[in-house]
């Protein structure tokens, strides 16, 4: 569970702290919203004019003809705009009024961009461009993560003892959870995706946890697993890696909470607390601003070790934010000698909302259904993460590198000035 730590808000278990209380809790009724483009362009009739040479820069312009306008959808190097465009405010050459008929796309482009007035854009069709814009405006998700992981004992609060953690005095919990997380490689001539360790050197160690979900790789920085120098209290170089990465697992031996803002870091958005159950008692409070309903196993009268289920994948492909089946109890058999894990994600205020939801309470036995679970939740956290205001530039900058290759392909030519 996670005590107060003003900038953040909880799925799942809090300390109970009245703070909590003036969190806007998620709105269970949201879904992730497709960009505008899928919504208003994509797979429906629509004109698209490009340049690289524009008295504007590079740009590109969507043109929708409704009822009684325009849908216009500009996009250069600072972002895109959306403009509902009347067409009475459409100027247009004197014979065209006097015979009714609707402005040119010339015409429109120049009443909404005059700068444009003495320049034509190329007017780009074909089967592909549409599926290129949207990755404009949809980009692709990278098919690579590098996700912390920090290991807190019983009893730590603060960043510089969980730093200090060595792997040879960890307990067998935590073992057994990176065991279960991914595979331990060797870093020396690791072919795959190192996540910024040391590959040749060992500079950052000689092995690390590394796993591939689906399409998606994950090299994991193990505070554990990462040099540790017994004169540096800080620990800078472990600090270095952990407090880079967007998303951090805390993996607590303990029953006391955790504040998400104990390892300070512009950063990390994401933190995903993993408190083991022992002896079958969860010492947490009840509190949830995510779940509104008692954070209890439920227990039947036939059966006096059902939990609730872990995690059921949805059912489409979208990616809800927690909604009514976070509130919903069902059960499942706690099979004896299982290890089972309570979860916990703290998300800093402005992250985005993405799913799948944690289920009431958030008890999950180690097997496939947590595997699918977190992995599906780091990876759509992940993806939310591009969106937040902290790494807004830097999605930009990634939408532009695709965006310039799409004009670079269509509308690199300088166009020959007729009239569209």
């Amino acid at each position: 569970m996670f005590s107060y730590s003003q900038g953040f808000r909880v799925e799942g278990l809090t300390d109970g702290d009245e703070n909590w209380k003036s969190v806007a809790p998620v709105d269970p009724n949201l879904k992730q919203i497709p960009s505008i483009y899928r919504q208003h362009f994509y797979g429906r009739p629509h004109k698209t004019y490009m340049s690289y040479y524009s008295p504007l820069g590079p740009i590109s312009m969507s043109i929708k003809e409704e009822k009684d306008g325009y849908n216009v959808l500009i996009y250069t190097e600072k972002g895109f705009e959306t403009l509902q465009v009347p067409l009475w405010s459409v100027k247009r050459n004197w014979y065209r009024l006097l015979l009714g008929m609707k402005p040119t796309s010339f015409h429109l482009i120049t009443s909404i961009r005059p700068e444009l007035i003495e320049f034509n854009l190329s007017r780009v069709s074909g089967k592909n461009i549409q599926d290129e814009l949207l990755k404009v405006y949809e980009p692709e998700f990278s098919k690579v993560m590098k996700v912390g992981v920090l290991y807190c004992k019983e009893g730590q609060t603060e960043e510089s003892e969980m730093l200090l953690n060595i792997g040879t005095t960890a307990s067998p919990e935590y073992n057994e959870f990176l065991n279960w997380l991914g595979e331990k490689v060797e870093l020396k001539d690791f072919p795959n995706y190192n996540g910024g360790l040391d590959t040749t050197f060992g500079n950052t160690g000689t092995h690390s946890i590394y796993t591939k979900y689906n399409d998606v790789e994950i090299m994991y920085h193990v505070s554990t697993m990462l040099p540790f120098f017994p004169s540096d209290l800080k620990q800078i170089e472990r600090k270095k890696h952990l407090g880079n990465d967007r998303i951090m697992i805390v993996f607590s031996d303990g029953k006391q909470p955790y504040n998400p803002g104990c390892v300070k870091s512009k950063q990390t958005q994401i933190i995903i607390m993993i408190q083991p159950i022992k002896d079958n008692v969860v010492g947490m409070s009840t509190s949830s601003i995510a779940i509104s309903t008692p954070m209890s196993p439920k227990v039947s009268s036939d059966n006096k070790d059902e939990i609730n289920t872990p995690y059921e994948p949805e059912s489409d492909n979208s990616t809800p934010i927690p909604s009514d089946s976070a509130t919903t109890t069902t059960t499942t058999a706690s099979k004896p000698g299982v290890t089972r894990y309570t979860i916990s994600i703290a998300n800093k205020t402005d992250v985005p909302n993405y799913g799948p939801s944690l289920p009431n309470p958030p008890i999950f036995n180690k097997d496939d259904n947590f595997r699918q679970f977190l992995y599906e939740k780091m990876i759509a956290g992940a993806e939310s993460l591009r969106n937040s205001p902290v790494f807004v530039n830097k999605t930009q900058r990634e939408k532009n590198v695709v965006f310039l290759d799409i004009i670079n392909k269509y509308a690199r030519k300088p166009p020959p000035q007729i009239t569209v």
